[in-house]
């Protein structure tokens, strides 16, 4: 009887351990099957931005999602079309004037059209054409004229074009940088360490820890 009873106990002791080791071990299997849910990483190609800036104006900005940088650039498309416009246009009437003008050498000779194209451009009634002295005069002012606003035009259109490029560099800087990771979790932490040099002997410095 006793000796029945003990190998019961045995046995039971057996079965209770390999039930616990059973359960331990599913209770690990579980634990390893949990996932860390994945991250989907947007991102955009510098590549595609210059192009489509290069294409249109802002179209890369549009691409980046970069919104509230298109009221600068159209504004600044705008500003110089604008400027470059009106020099353009002070440029072909001093041009014309300057032509006109240097065919002569005093008002006697302007037919009509001309000298009313000369008072409508020069617009001071007390400047008079009649004068031979202001007749050279006006000549040299209208050469002048014209030669700063051909120049001013020129710089315009150099000012749209280099526009146009920063527009594409500023399209391809934020296709790179789209993705960058400028989150909470970039942190800096500097703290002070002790440093063990031996012999029980300790120097204080510091630790730098940076967390990305």
């Amino acid at each position: 009887m006793k000796t029945f009873i003990a190998g019961f106990t045995i046995f039971f002791i057996i079965l209770t351990g390999n039930l616990a080791v059973n359960a331990q071990q599913i209770k690990i299997s579980n634990d390893s099957l949990r996932l860390s849910p994945s991250v989907k990483v947007v991102t955009r190609s510098p590549k595609k931005a210059s192009i489509y800036a290069a294409l249109f104006p802002g179209l890369g900005q549009v691409y980046n999602h970069k919104y509230w940088k298109l009221p600068i650039v159209y504004g600044g498309y705008a500003g110089l079309i604008y400027v470059l416009g009106w020099n353009n246009n002070n440029y072909k009437d001093y041009f014309q004037g300057y032509r006109i003008i240097a065919q002569y050498s005093s008002a006697a000779s302007l037919k009509t059209e001309e000298r009313k194209f000369l008072d409508n451009l020069i617009k001071n009634p007390s400047v008079s054409l009649d004068n031979d002295a202001t007749f050279k005069y006006i000549a040299t002012q209208l050469k002048s004229g014209k030669d700063y606003y051909r120049r001013n035009r020129d710089l315009t259109i150099i000012g749209i074009a280099a526009l146009h490029v920063l527009s594409i560099i500023d399209a391809s800087v934020d296709a790179n940088l789209f993705d960058f990771d400028i989150s909470d979790d970039l942190s800096m932490r500097i703290e002070p360490m002790p440093i063990n040099l031996g012999s029980q002997n300790y120097v204080m410095g510091f630790n730098v820890a940076i967390n990305f």
